[in-house]
């Protein structure tokens, strides 16, 4: 158990030490770097690859790449729009008029891609989360392991480390939070994108998905922004009290940073 505390130690003091103040530059470059900045926005709003109601209406007027899986029967033919998207059309009626737009159901088949600046943005950004994570697992540790036996005297030092702990503690829930984010936004997308297909004469639905990409974007720039003043912060307390968070009970009193 002694040869792992003080592997623990070496580990926790490393990443204070070298690893935070190099993540923290690299993320830095990063929020500098044009991949996030503001002008990247109007790149964020794509335009959604499904069709309209008025690509349909186009396509069934004149019949353009309507072809049918049963030449005698013509029962369900099938629009190829020109993004790609397959449209099926079901006769609602065998009395219905086949020319009539309103007398029939339209079937949805093809795929919509992500927003392809938001998962690289997002790929991008995961693994500084995913290090913080893992990084302030083994410096809580650290600090704990520090931490000396209770007993009476001087435990000024001892509340240093409590309380570079606490804090500690309070960055790594905030940085949680960030993984749950992904998720939510994939979710409220998906469920847009199926309004978008259910009703594509209703525009506010892709506007909707836009806007929603460039919420998700500042989002993104922000978590960068934090992750940079988190790795910062974090280095910069206890690097300011490493000595009383390593050596917490001596002859001499000094203040929290």
């Amino acid at each position: 158990m002694d040869g792992y505390s003080a592997k623990i130690k070496n580990s926790g003091e490393h990443l204070i030490r070298n690893e935070f103040p190099e993540k923290a530059l690299e993320l830095d470059t990063l929020v500098s770097s044009p991949m996030l900045s503001f002008s990247q926005v109007s790149k964020v709003r794509t335009e959604i690859q499904l069709p309209t109601a008025d690509d349909i209406i186009a396509h069934l007027k004149h019949g353009k790449n309507i072809r049918s899986t049963d030449d005698h029967h013509s029962s369900t033919p099938e629009i190829n729009t020109d993004n790609g998207c397959l449209i099926k059309k079901h006769k609602a009626d065998s009395n219905d008029n086949p020319d009539s737009i309103q007398a029939s159901v339209y079937e949805f088949n093809g795929n919509v891609p992500s927003n392809r600046l938001i998962s690289t943005l997002e790929d991008k950004l995961r693994p500084y989360i995913l290090h913080f994570l893992d990084s302030v697992a083994i410096i809580k540790l650290w600090i704990q392991l520090m931490i000396p036996k209770v007993e009476d005297g001087n435990n000024f030092g001892v509340s240093i480390q409590e309380d570079s702990l606490a804090e500690v503690r309070t960055i790594e829930t905030e940085v949680t939070q960030y993984i749950d984010l992904t998720c939510k936004y994939l979710i409220s997308r998906g469920e847009l994108i199926k309004k978008v297909v259910k009703y594509p004469h209703v525009e506010d639905y892709r506007r909707s998905v836009q806007s929603l990409d460039e919420k998700q974007f500042v989002s993104l720039r922000f978590i960068a922004l934090e992750l940079r003043n988190h790795y910062t912060s974090v280095h910069d307390l206890l690097m300011k009290n490493l000595e009383k968070i390593k050596t917490p009970r001596t002859n001499q009193t000094h203040s929290l940073y």
